[in-house]
């Protein structure tokens, strides 16, 4: 009996977790930088307000890994996406207006019902496609903006929960990235 009982609770621990999780997603993300190519593993999940962008790399015949935390005010109303290198084993809280590897959700209304967005103090704006031209990332819909200033090109899962960044090129930083 006492055996069930907590068989019945762990069930409803676990059920209580899964309930809460909005986010569980995993991606590859293939980096360029500056002519070197890193592969990270990633898992993108959102608990209790807070989405965790959890990395992990193969570099040295070692696994490293580490997180970013952003908050609700991050997720919502972010207006700079990070640039932060990763550093294994460090788990780092972003500052409120920082998101990594996503839009928040402001960007991504505006850029719904205007065409454009402002991140980083930069426009970007949505790129009219060609309709011969397929416009998805793992099989979901995406949109293509350009930055005004530098012609920066980004694609956006087309998500409000979590219109993650699939696609950049022409990046000034030479930091771009595809999620494979």
């Amino acid at each position: 009996m006492m055996k069930r009982i907590i068989s019945l609770g762990l069930l409803a621990v676990l059920l209580t977790l899964v309930a809460n999780a909005q986010i569980n997603e995993k991606y590859k993300l293939v980096y360029k930088l500056h002519g070197q190519t890193r592969n990270y593993e990633v898992c993108i999940t959102e608990q209790q307000d807070t989405i965790r962008f959890e990395w992990s790399i193969l570099r040295n015949f070692k696994w490293q890994k580490g997180c970013y935390k952003m908050g609700k005010q991050n997720v919502e109303n972010g207006n700079s996406l990070s640039w932060l290198q990763p550093v294994d084993g460090c788990e780092v809280a972003l500052p409120a207006n920082e998101t990594f590897g996503f839009i928040s959700r402001k960007a991504w209304k505006s850029l719904k019902e205007n065409g454009w967005f402002i991140y980083n103090g930069t426009t970007y704006r949505k790129v009219v496609e060609e309709p011969t031209e397929k416009q998805e990332c793992n099989g979901k819909k995406v949109i293509h903006v350009s930055a005004d200033v530098d012609l920066t090109n980004m694609w956006i899962i087309d998500n409000e929960d979590l219109p993650l960044i699939c696609k950049t090129s022409n990046n000034p930083l030479e930091i771009d990235w595809t999620v494979e």
